[in-house]
Order: structure tokens, then C-alpha cells, then sequence
């Protein structure tokens, strides 16, 4: 796995943590939202590597 994944899987790591201690349900929204947008993220890092 590439640094910049392990950097985002340190980051979704906390996200879910904090999502899963509060009960704000527009908060846990973009909590979900953010951490979709970073599994895109590490898909199209992976995406460019496969081109090369």
C-alpha cells in the first residue's frame, strides 16, 4: 500500500471512531460523506498507478 493510502486509512480510522461516538445525525452525515470522498480518493490514486 502506497504512503498516501496509509495516511488516509489513519485519517477514516479517526473519522469512524468520532462517528461513532455522537448521536448528531447531520454530523455522522458528512462524517460519511468525507470518508466516501477519501475511499475515492485512494481508488483513483491506485487508478493512476495502473495506467503507468
Amino acid at each position: 500500500m502506497c504512503n498516501k493510502c496509509d495516511e488516509i486509512d489513519v485519517k477514516m480510522m479517526r473519522y469512524k471512531r468520532i462517528a461513532s461516538q455522537i448521536d448528531d445525525q447531520v454530523l455522522q452525515a458528512g462524517l460519511a460523506e468525507l470518508l466516501e470522498k477519501m475511499l475515492a480518493e485512494k481508488a483513483s490514486f491506485h487508478a493512476e498507478q495502473s495506467r503507468k
